[in-house]
């Protein structure tokens, strides 16, 4: 076979690899595509979950406030001003789980609005959610209303229902703090968080470590008992929880763009340590 012969059958060749070539490009495309589908139905199904979560505790608390309120009458003034106290706790808890559950579905709608594997699902589903929430504070209001009828002590406890020094102590203030902060590695450490690692570690190449002493000055604080999520604007690969908090107490979920730490039992997350450290990518 001469040259001339050989010339017809290289250039099948040729285009026999470049098919091959481009149908595995297309495999591994269609693959990551998946896997970004995946990931982009979990997180809405993560926070969806979480959100119903939260609707369910806040009508355990308003059946709580109502056992409460309907005792108050013929108690003791201490008596009764503990109850004051407790049904205020309470609705300050069904508030702020109001609030939170409201941010999560306008998270919820934006996320799935914006990513080009929008499920048309969970937009009715969060129409729905909206309309319960808008609900359930109707029915919260229509109950502060009520509790502000009760007796003199307690109604100068719920004079207002927005300021917690009047009814809760600076200890028990301060035993709901709790501080959280995210950076690079090297923000982190500028900050005096992160210390570079020492002796045999350092010989072997390991990272920096968490210092032993740091200022939580530099931390934002708050309060663990209405902070139920934390947002980032990056993705949760590229988030890294390097303070001890225990598995099953929290969620890491997100999109493409950001992620939401989902804390699911504050007080487990934070007995270990009311520092939070996130090591940004």
């Amino acid at each position: 076979m001469d040259r001339m012969a050989l010339k017809p059958m290289k250039r099948i060749i040729v285009l026999l690899l470049v098919a091959a070539m481009v149908a595995g490009i297309s495999s591994c495309t269609q693959d990551q595509q998946k896997k970004e589908e995946q990931q982009h139905l979990e997180s809405m199904m993560a926070i969806l979950v979480q959100v119903q979560k939260n609707l369910g505790r806040i009508r355990q608390k308003e059946a709580v406030v109502v056992r409460l309120s309907s005792d108050v009458e013929g108690r003791k003034t201490q008596s009764a001003e503990q109850i004051g106290k407790e049904i205020y706790s309470n609705i300050r808890f069904i508030d702020s789980t109001l609030s939170a559950s409201k941010n999560l579905v306008s998270r919820l709608e934006k996320e799935n609005h914006d990513s080009k594997y929008r499920v048309e699902a969970v937009d009715r589903m969060t129409g729905d959610l909206k309309g319960d929430i808008e609900t359930k504070g109707r029915e919260v209001a229509t109950m502060k209303g009520e509790i502000s009828k009760l007796n003199k002590q307690i109604s100068q406890l719920m004079s207002t229902v927005d300021v917690m020094d009047e009814v809760i102590s600076d200890q028990e203030s301060q035993m709901s703090k709790a501080y959280y902060i995210s950076g690079t590695t090297a923000q982190l450490a500028a900050k005096g968080v992160l210390v570079a690692p020492g002796g045999i570690a350092r010989f072997f190449g390991a990272g920096p470590v968490l210092a032993n002493d740091f200022d939580t000055k530099t931390f934002k604080q708050i309060d663990i008992s209405e902070t139920r999520d934390l947002f980032f604007d990056k993705p949760s690969r590229n988030l890294h929880i390097i303070t001890p908090h225990t598995k099953g107490s929290y969620d890491l979920v997100g999109g493409k763009n950001s992620s939401l730490l989902l804390i699911r039992d504050e007080a487990e997350f934070w007995r270990k340590s009311r520092c939070l450290i996130i090591v940004v990518d």
